[in-house]
C-alpha cells in the first residue's frame, strides 16, 4: 500500500553520508517544511495564552524566549514534535524507533532553528491573528 504522505512533502535536495543525517535530511527536514505555517502558528499561541508578544518586539528577548519555551515548557515541546511524528509513514517511524532520542534532539533544534529564521514572519503573523482575534 502506497503511503501518499511523502507525496505532499517538498522535495529538498540533500544528501548525507551518515544514516541520522539520511533521515533527517529525507524524512525530518521535508516535514518541518510542510509543517512549518503549523509550527510558528502554535509558537504565537503560546506567546499569546502567556501575554508576552512584547517578546517579538526585540530579537534577542525572542530568542531567549524560544529557548526557554521549548526547554521548559514540555506539553510545547511534545505538541511539537508530535507535529513531526504525525507526518512519518510507517517505515518512517519504525527507523525513528531505533534513535528517538537522538532525532528528539534534531527535531527540536531544527525547530529552534527555524523559529529563529523566522523572527520577521512573527511580527506579521502576530498582527494578522490579533485582527481575527
Amino acid at each position: 500500500m502506497k503511503d501518499n504522505r511523502i507525496s505532499i512533502r517538498p522535495v529538498l535536495n540533500l544528501s548525507a553520508d551518515k544514516e541520522n543525517e539520511s533521515f533527517q535530511n529525507l524524512t525530518l527536514r521535508p516535514i518541518l517544511k510542510l509543517q512549518h505555517d503549523i509550527i510558528l502558528r502554535l509558537f504565537i499561541n503560546s506567546i499569546k495564552k502567556q501575554k508576552l508578544q512584547e517578546t517579538i518586539e526585540n530579537k534577542e528577548v525572542f530568542f531567549q524566549f524560544i529557548e526557554t519555551s521549548i526547554v521548559k515548557n514540555i506539553s510545547l515541546r511534545n505538541l511539537l514534535i508530535g507535529l513531526v511524528l504525525g507526518q512519518f509513514t510507517i517505515s518512517e517511524f519504525d527507523e525513528y524507533k531505533k534513535n528517538g532520542s537522538e532525532y528528539n534532539k534534531r527535531i527540536i533544534n531544527m525547530i529552534k532553528q527555524r523559529l529563529y529564521d523566522s523572527f520577521g514572519e512573527f511580527k506579521d503573523l502576530i498582527e494578522e491573528i490579533s485582527r481575527k482575534d
